[in-house]
């Protein structure tokens, strides 16, 4: 008898498939999918940010640039300052220059209107550029121009309203003004710097185009230099090799808007009244009493600023007086220290935190080569601090080191008895006046003392001490929002590939991989097969 099947009231019977509620939950699925694209698409073009995954941030704006873009000078301006980039896209600097500008344009939000005009396609808009700013297009340029319009007759751009009436000759004059001194134009061969390999073919090695276009930006929204005078006839002019010390300096200064202009001690009465400061860099004579008698008059001045780079191998006994006075002594020693049974003359050295100038390289380190003296830094001195003189020490000299007053020795060794132990300093600063009322603040003096010049050499330079310096300087002539950390080249490294090596390369690229994915690709269509 055939068996049959038992029947069991207690197994449930299986329950209808309800289709209709699954439609709804793919259809729900679908809808929500398509919402969220849509989504993350308008949030992607709205409020996007880019990230700079590279390991040094090679794309993104330094700390000074992104300062500059956020600060009061830019962002609390009657009108935009407009980049204008002249820059054909067939160029194959286009897409670097575009990311590049965006990036102002992003961080300066409304008070920074950026343009790209192909003159290939735009020659009419070109045309009209090369009127306006008197700059012909000759080779890809970009204009950074940061004029405010005076009046009614005068677009947002900065150009004259075309009107019947003639414009006086005054009103062109000034036009003409502002145009030459609050807009910058630079060319895009600027922005980089090229070498030649062993074929005799010129590339990019680095480049410097942020350092450059924010020195425009700075140029054109200050408009005239400022100038710091310095004495020609007490340093080197020329230099041994390479270049002297006063035109690195210049070159550094000229970035953020300031002209280093030389004059003579001994022709002069007095510093001039338009001198947003005074340098002595490496004086190889010591001053005499007219000269002090300058100085002094100069330092007593409400705001004034003087910056002195010294050369530990000249005695300077005047002046050496002068600074003790403000609480600065600059010592007849060396800073030298021991490795390995090797003297060593190059200082390895600290930023001493806690000053507003080092605020961005406090507690970084840094290599000054070349000789170095010691600075006595009275700080926290009751008869100093009476007289409302604040010195302040900048930068320290690792532990290891050691002022050695007799620098014709063999083989230094530390003496306690007559040589400079440590704390020894190599930069400090002086505040004379009261510079914790808000009231008095800006009449405050200020000096910046570097027992060091050597390192204003271009093999000896570093990119923290052009930083450090060009902080001292912003700091010295009140303009803080510039104290920062600035741009760095972007150093491109060539590769000379041989023969083999191309074609070794196009085996991976043309056979290994796409070889390599079809076998996966079959071993996975057979495993899900079997």
């Amino acid at each position: 008898m055939p068996d049959t099947p038992s029947t069991d009231s207690s197994t449930p019977s299986q329950r209808p498939v309800r289709r209709l509620g699954r439609s709804i939950l793919v259809t729900l699925q679908v809808v929500s999918f398509f919402i969220a694209i849509i989504a993350l698409n308008y949030l992607s073009c709205a409020k996007h940010t880019r990230l700079d995954l590279t390991e040094r941030h090679d794309f993104t704006l330094s700390d000074l640039t992104t300062k500059i873009l956020l600060g009061e000078s830019v962002q609390q301006r009657k009108a935009p300052i407009r980049i204008i980039a002249v820059i054909r896209r067939g160029s194959p600097h286009y897409s670097r220059m575009r990311n590049l500008l965006d990036e102002y344009s992003r961080l300066g939000n409304d008070a920074v209107e950026l343009e790209f005009v192909d003159p290939a396609r735009q020659t009419d808009r070109t045309l009209e550029i090369a009127n306006i700013y008197n700059k012909p297009y000759v080779e890809d340029m970009i204009i950074v121009d940061a004029r405010i319009p005076k009046d009614e007759n005068t677009k947002a751009d900065g150009s004259p309203v075309t009107t019947a009436v003639p414009e006086s000759s005054a009103k062109l004059e000034a036009q003409k003004q502002q145009l030459s001194t609050h807009v910058r134009s630079v060319i895009v061969k600027q922005l980089y710097l090229e070498d030649v390999d062993q074929f005799d073919t010129r590339f990019i090695a680095a480049w410097q185009d942020e350092d450059v276009i924010t020195s425009s930006l700075i140029g054109s929204i200050e408009g005239q230099p400022r100038k710091i005078y310095f004495a020609a006839d007490k340093g080197n002019l020329d230099a041994v090799d390479g270049r002297p010390a006063w035109h690195v300096l210049f070159n550094m200064l000229s970035q953020h808007n300031i002209n280093l202009v030389p004059i003579r001690l001994s022709d002069i009465q007095s510093i001039p009244d338009d001198a947003e400061g005074f340098a002595l860099i490496a004086p190889q004579y010591d001053l005499e009493d007219r000269e002090i008698q300058i100085l002094s008059e100069y330092w007593d001045r409400p705001k004034s600023s003087v910056l002195l780079t010294l050369d530990p191998t000249v005695k300077l006994n005047k002046l050496r007086i002068f600074l003790r006075n403000f609480g600065i002594n600059p010592r007849n020693d060396r800073i030298i220290s021991k490795k390995g049974g090797t003297i060593q003359s190059s200082v390895s050295t600290l930023f001493v935190r806690g000053s507003e100038i080092n605020k961005d390289l406090g507690g970084k380190s840094t290599i000054f080569d070349g000789s170095s003296s010691s600075l006595e830094v009275r700080e926290n001195d009751d008869q100093l601090m009476n007289k409302r003189i604040i010195p302040i020490a900048l930068i320290r000299a690792s532990d290891g080191s050691w002022g050695e007053t007799r620098q014709n020795l063999e083989n230094p060794a530390f003496n306690p008895e007559e040589d400079n132990a440590a704390p020894l300093y190599i930069a400090a600063a002086v505040l004379r006046g009261r510079a914790t009322s808000d009231e008095t603040a800006a009449l405050v003096s200020k000096m910046v003392v570097i027992g060091n010049t050597d390192f204003l050499s271009q093999k000896n330079l570093r990119p923290e001490q052009a930083d450090f310096v060009k902080s001292s300087v912003n700091w010295m002539i009140g303009r803080e929002e510039l104290i920062g950390i600035g741009p760095r080249k972007l150093h491109r490294h060539k590769m000379t590939l041989l023969d083999s090596h191309h074609s070794f390369i196009n085996k991976i690229i043309l056979i290994f991989l796409p070889a390599s994915l079809i076998l996966t690709s079959l071993i996975v269509w057979n495993v899900r097969r079997a």
